[in-house]
């Protein structure tokens, strides 16, 4: 439902989620621009007086090269494992959690659901103009 106001998103990123291991993927934004990732790992860290809450994530970025054309046809995005795979950022730099699903086609490749809601929709052609 949208309704202008804010919400929580509740992420997961642990080994044994009910015996299974979970880990949620994630819209972040740096100063690059937007960029999906999946959650690894979370903590915190304090220095004299602040704390610090960061991730370990794994980073996705668009495939180089021409997109397929059945993707373009159905108008999927695809993103796929950089080849430097990890980083850490803050977690105040996460948007908004977001539906990746793996192609099963090609190993690391995996397709934006769009449809999961109204913001996400709407965002994802200007993130893949």
């Amino acid at each position: 439902m949208v309704n202008w106001k804010d919400s929580e998103d509740l992420l997961r990123c642990n080994e044994s989620f009910f015996h299974q291991p979970r880990y949620d993927h994630v819209l972040v934004m740096d100063e690059g621009g937007f960029f999906f990732a999946k959650l690894l790992s979370l903590f915190k860290f304090q220095t004299d007086s602040q704390s610090h809450s960061l991730a370990l994530v794994q980073v996705y970025s668009k495939p180089s090269g021409s997109v397929r054309r059945k993707d373009r046809e159905l108008s999927l995005y695809r993103v796929r494992v950089r080849s430097n795979p990890y980083a850490i950022i803050a977690l105040g730099s996460i948007v908004r959690g977001a539906l990746l699903v793996e192609d099963t086609n090609f190993q690391g490749d995996y397709f934006v659901v769009d449809t999961v809601d109204g913001d996400m929709f709407l965002r994802m052609p200007t993130l893949f103009p």
